[in-house]
């Protein structure tokens, strides 16, 4: 075989490889995606919560699965072996959106769940959110991002939530080991059972988090306290930010 033949064969294969690559790449219809929210979307007030409460507990630092993190910079905007996750400028063509919106086969994040609130759908509106912040440019300052989002407080969002799910066994006189939900005071103060349970602004030092995530093996049946990861995401915010 002569060196044209060779350049030839080496050309055809080259291009065999392509589209082979090309095939192997799932198609979308991008017209099943929710269309972006019609305003200036804000990346620390709502885009990184987001991604926070959705994503961070399978792609954030302590988890990367898929070889995928999304709490930095630089791994949020990594290439995947579905294309780049984060297009700036189109959000149609951004794998992270494909994913959200459930148009690769077997691949819709967060991942269906058989336990109710723990792993949720993303809505139209925090999709329309995504593809919004994408479209704008996908603007992420450099550095580490701190204290994103809105404060999470006890009146508007803790509060309720330990309401519904401790305030059965952990309010009123009777209430299990000494330890009322009933006020931010009451949770702070802690129990004759627990002790002091939240250390604000120290969420290594807050027993609470051990305990709702199931794994305070003082206590009698450990797993009955846990709660889903999303409730868990949210205290640790309130934690973390102050307690307020």
């Amino acid at each position: 075989m002569n060196l044209g033949s060779w350049a030839r064969q080496g050309c055809w294969l080259a291009g065999l490889a392509v589209s082979v690559m090309a095939a192997e790449k799932p198609k979308v219809d991008v017209r099943k995606i929710p269309l972006p929210v019609p305003r200036a979307v804000s990346f620390e007030r709502e885009v990184y919560p987001l991604l926070q409460e959705a994503c961070f507990s399978c792609h954030g630092p302590e988890k990367q699965k898929g070889k995928y993190r999304c709490d930095t910079k630089a791994g949020a905007f990594k290439e995947t072996e579905n294309g780049p996750a984060i297009v700036p400028g189109r959000s149609e063509q951004s794998v992270l959106i494909h994913l959200v919106c459930g148009l690769i086969d077997e691949m819709l994040m967060p991942p269906p769940s058989d336990k109710p609130g723990q792993s949720e759908k993303l809505t139209n509106e925090q999709i329309g959110i995504l593809r919004a912040w994408i479209d704008q440019g996908a603007v992420w300052p450099d550095g580490p991002i701190s204290a994103a989002g809105r404060p999470v407080t006890f009146a508007e969002d803790v509060g309720p939530l330990l309401k519904t799910a401790c305030a059965e066994c952990h309010s009123g006189a009777g209430a299990k080991g000494a330890f009322s939900v009933e006020t931010r005071e009451s949770v702070l103060k802690g129990g004759a059972g627990y002790g002091v349970v939240v250390r604000p602004g120290d969420a290594a030092k807050s027993s609470l988090l051990t305990i709702v995530a199931g794994k305070d093996e003082d206590l009698p049946a450990p797993e009955k306290h846990r709660l889903p990861a999303k409730p868990q995401a949210q205290l640790r915010r309130w934690i973390e930010t102050g307690a307020k």
